[in-house]
């Protein structure tokens, strides 16, 4: 019963993310669901499952993309180790460092896959608009998506 409602938790991210880009955008921003899904999942989950978590979100938004494939997927895995080595050492539960957390992995992420592309295809993916603007969107996406991932995980057993 867990895998079917962490499969739905799955899908309702990445459906929830979609819908709100196609019509809450604000001049072409919005806030990055997945990857305040991904950083929930790496908060809440053991190392393994986080991991997991990481990866089939980034292949949604590789998915979703353009982009170079499977870009996405390396990047919120390795955030996801990055989360798990760095909450053995700090409460990722409180809400500031949760923004804090948000805020310099959405930029450092930005600049892994940046440079992914660069190397691998050679293109340019994100304008300065996004690389000012998202992470900080995201801060602000990252405790919501949180708690009910939260909530979620105490009332079901998931995660």
């Amino acid at each position: 019963m867990a895998f079917v409602l962490e499969l739905f938790l799955y899908l309702a991210s990445g459906t929830f993310y979609w819908w709100w880009t196609q019509n809450l955008a604000f001049f072409g921003l919005a806030p990055n669901f997945i990857f305040a899904a991904a950083l929930s999942a790496a908060i809440l989950a053991g190392p393994v499952k986080a991991v997991a978590w990481g990866f089939f979100l980034g292949i949604y938004a590789d998915m979703l993309g353009v982009g170079m494939f499977g870009g996405y997927a390396l990047t919120y895995s390795l955030m996801a180790y990055a989360v798990y080595v760095v909450k053995r050492h700090f409460d990722m539960d409180s809400f500031f460092s949760q923004l804090v957390a948000a805020l310099s992995l959405s930029w450092l992420a930005m600049l892994f896959y940046q440079g992914l592309t660069l190397v691998f295809s050679r293109i340019n993916p994100t304008g300065l608009k996004l690389f000012l603007a998202e992470p900080f969107l995201n801060a602000l996406a990252v405790p919501a998506v949180f708690q009910v991932f939260y909530r979620l995980k105490r009332r079901t057993g998931i995660l």
